[in-house]
């Protein structure tokens, strides 16, 4: 509780030049559902519906939908008019995002406004058929709004995720980075609003997300399936992301049910997110497309030769070996052509049949053992392959045959590094203290979050910098 209280101190006089903090009463495991309001400068004031933002971590949203799962009409005229009522105390006068935390008895309490439009306003467009930003400007020139209460109408559901640049695996650390590659996914229902392109870079100075993603349907459920399609269908290579744990925050039986609350992600994952280990399908389409690749360069390095060609050998079929790392265990992958585009894949004493339906640049259709994927892919140079895998995960293979294959294992030096940009804001420890492994050292902040850097090893502190 101390080093917590030294924390939040710290942030807010970071933030606002004032340190006094606020004991308030604990909510426990409530849902965090915001209204929608817009007011004009000639009095009058709206709502637009809610958002349930209940999907969280260190209270930052990771999925927003409206409506929310328990929402009825009563608890939404309620809510609604509290909000409302809350922006006209204050002659507020634009768009608005009214915050409150719902317990499970139906009460609500509130927590914050937020003077403007928020990331996660597209689920309300999209609801409402509304575009809030041009109605944002409208009244901030001085337009009457033209909307009545009872004009608006929520229709269908909408849910999004917000595609960070970060680490699940490493405690959501934000990550840096090239972009290699970036494939949207373009289906129907789907909405993709972004930043970045292929060839760009995920810098430190400025907030990790890269991405929202959309989905929308006559209901809940059409609108997740649409959403789990839209994020198997999303690559971006080059940098961490929380893809694979936003597929599986949605794939949750307390998100399916609709019953998540802030709660959710600590309750699912008490140890933290884990990324499961590579499967043999992975390694086999990896180790296919890595065949493709290489023996489509050689055949361009050679002469300009008919396709057809490329897997012909006058002293018979061709094969190929790729060592990959699977859990500290190399496996070795015999790749050998079976036809133009069929391929059979053997790892261990196990043995797969692949089919290419079609290659493009950074995508592949392909069957493994009759079963259809799409995969995206970027070959970073002959021995290093970025893939993502339909539905499972986005991952690195690295081929050890390509290269040196020895692997060495080094104990720590006992340097403390920080892992990206940013500003120490505190030093727990100093030159001539005993640690321990894991001990905090020094408090951070990047990309608007705070990190606390910890002692690799047992020691003592020689020197800092």
């Amino acid at each position: 509780f101390p080093e917590s209280i030294a924390l939040a101190r710290s942030e807010a006089e970071n933030a606002f030049g004032n340190g006094e903090l606020i004991i308030e009463r604990a909510i426990l495991e409530p849902r965090h559902v915001e209204i929608q309001v817009f007011a004009d400068q000639h009095g009058k004031v709206i709502h637009l519906g809610e958002r349930d933002c209940s999907v969280q971590r260190r209270h930052q949203k990771v999925v927003e939908e409206s409506p929310c799962p328990v929402m009825t009409a009563e608890l939404r005229d309620a809510m609604g008019t509290a909000a409302v009522e809350a922006a006209r105390a204050v002659n507020y006068a634009g768009a608005g995002t009214v915050e409150f935390l719902l317990d499970k008895s139906g009460e609500f309490y509130f927590l914050e406004m937020n003077t403007r439009l928020q990331v996660e306003h597209p689920v309300t467009e999209l609801v409402t058929g509304l575009d809030l930003v041009a109605m944002q400007i409208a009244v901030a020139q001085g337009d009457a709004l033209t909307l009545e209460q009872s004009d608006v109408e929520l229709r269908g559901h909408a849910m999004e995720v917000r595609l960070y640049a970060e680490d699940p695996a490493a405690d959501f650390l934000p990550a840096t980075g090239p972009v290699m590659h970036w494939h949207v996914p373009e289906r129907e229902g789907v909405r993709v609003d972004t930043g970045i392109a292929s060839g760009g870079e995920v810098s430190p100075f400025y907030d990790p997300m890269v991405a929202k993603i959309i989905a929308y349907g006559d209901n809940r459920e059409q609108a997740r399936q649409r959403l789990l399609r839209a994020l198997a269908d999303t690559a971006l290579f080059g940098t961490a992301t929380n893809r694979d744990f936003l597929l599986d925050v949605l794939s949750q039986p307390g998100f399916v049910d609709g019953s998540a609350t802030t709660a959710f992600i600590g309750e699912t994952w008490p140890q933290g997110y884990c990324q499961p280990a590579l499967a043999d399908r992975e390694l086999v389409i990896a180790a296919v497309i890595q065949f493709l690749l290489g023996r489509a360069q050689a055949t361009n390095q050679a002469l300009d030769v008919n396709p057809e060609l490329l897997n012909w050998s006058s002293t018979g079929d061709l094969e190929s070996t790729y060592r990959y790392t699977r859990e500290e265990v190399v496996e070795a992958l015999h790749v050998r052509p079976l036809s133009d585009s069929r391929y059979r894949v053997s790892v261990g004493a196990d043995v797969y049949v692949v089919d290419v339906l079609e290659m493009e640049k950074n995508r592949v259709s392909l069957t493994v053992e009759e079963r259809g994927l799409t995969a995206s892919f970027h070959a970073e140079n002959e021995q290093v392959l970025h893939l993502s895998v339909g539905s499972g995960k986005v991952f690195k293979v690295v081929n050890l045959a390509a290269g040196d294959a020895s692997v060495s294992e080094r104990g720590s030096d006992g340097a403390v590094l920080a892992p990206m940009h940013g500003v120490v804001l505190t030093l727990e420890v100093s030159e001539g203290d005993t640690v321990q492994a894991g001990q905090t050292v020094a408090v951070m902040e990047a990309m608007k979050m705070q990190h606390t850097l910890e002692a690799p090893v047992d020691g003592t502190v020689i020197a800092g910098n």
